[in-house]
């Protein structure tokens, strides 16, 4: 045990580790995540917590997104599961997906009893701001994957392409 804890990690595989870590806790631990009560829209495949996490990622992220209606839960479960098998980068998805979600992760990265899709609006963009001005690479790296898949997902929209000028 000694032989493997004075070997260094290297910090990509140290991110792939605690992703995996948060989320098995998740599974084992099914308390410990928050799931505001709403209106779920019909997904095709995405959870009823991995919806709530990106439509809060949503809402900070995509303030003053030209689309009014545009929902990133339901764009990021279309985009997934829209096609014939789901794309291979699902799983990088579902464990983004449950950070905000799970109290788990709040715990271990904002000492918060609270998580991020519990906070209003204003709360969860300061979180997220503290997150991208963290000296944590791994908070660094958590906002900063999960605000490009935001905005590639919303750009994928043929409203926002139609909006830019691209009618396809």
């Amino acid at each position: 045990m000694e032989l493997l804890l004075q070997k260094p990690i290297p910090r990509s595989r140290f991110l792939k580790l605690s992703l995996k870590f948060l989320a098995i806790t998740a599974f084992v631990l099914p308390g410990m995540t928050a799931c505001s009560s709403g209106s779920i829209p019909r997904l095709r495949g995405l959870k009823e917590g991995h919806y709530l996490s990106f439509k809060a990622l949503g809402e900070v992220f995509l303030q003053g997104n030209p689309i009014p209606d545009f929902d990133l839960g339901v764009a990021v479960d279309d985009y997934i599961y829209g096609h014939p098998t789901p794309i291979d980068t699902e799983d990088a998805f579902l464990l983004l997906g449950m950070i905000p979600s799970s109290t788990l992760a709040a715990i271990a990265l904002d000492f918060s009893f609270t998580p991020m899709t519990s906070l209003s609006v204003e709360e969860r963009e300061k979180r997220l701001l503290s997150w991208k001005n963290s000296s944590l690479n791994l908070k660094r790296g958590a906002y900063s994957i999960m605000r490009q898949i935001a905005f590639f997902v919303v750009s994928k929209d043929k409203r926002i392409q139609k909006l830019a000028g691209y009618e396809a």
